[in-house]
């Protein structure tokens, strides 16, 4: 008797787990996107900020870490840009209140690849770094990985500052 018992609980746990399945494989897209995994292909344009662009890129996925700027400890959000830059030969504050202030200002519709796109966040800003068709890269906060998202997206676009131009 006991093993029929045991039987049906084993029988409810196992559909329960091929009934959780799809959802647990959605992971985080049922509650948002996970550009992470959602990861589209950027298409240089060969200017320097392209450059600039790709260097950055090669640290993708990789942990934030606050107050960091290098491959080997890792990077926060200006420490990614002042790294990516500095990698190309071109000198820049280390950080975003500097950053926010660097080079020359743009219009959001004259953005381009490697321009620093600046939010305000509370009393903080914060910095990315201008891809393709709408998104930027950046090093969102502790916990999270270098990743691209959208400048439309709901958080970020109405946190945008303005955006620098470098080169």
């Amino acid at each position: 008797m006991e093993s029929r018992a045991y039987g049906h609980i084993n029988r409810r746990i196992l559909m329960i787990a091929l009934l959780s399945t799809p959802i647990l494989l959605s992971g985080c897209s049922i509650f948002g996107s996970s550009d992470r995994y959602d990861y589209t292909p950027i298409d240089y344009d060969g200017s320097k900020g392209s450059k600039v662009l790709k260097t950055a890129m090669t640290q993708y996925g990789k942990a934030y870490k606050y107050g960091k700027s290098s491959p080997s400890e890792g990077f926060d959000c200006s420490g990614l840009i002042y790294w990516a830059y500095s990698q190309n030969g071109i000198r820049i504050p280390r950080n975003t209140s500097g950053q926010s202030k660097a080079g020359k200002w743009v219009s959001a519709k004259n953005a381009r690849q490697g321009d620093i796109v600046v939010f305000r966040i509370g009393r903080r800003l914060h910095t990315g770094l201008v891809a393709d068709k709408g998104r930027f890269l950046h090093a969102p906060s502790s916990g999270h990985y270098i990743r691209m998202e959208s400048l439309s997206n709901r958080y970020w676009k109405p946190k945008i500052v303005g955006y620098r131009r470098i080169v």
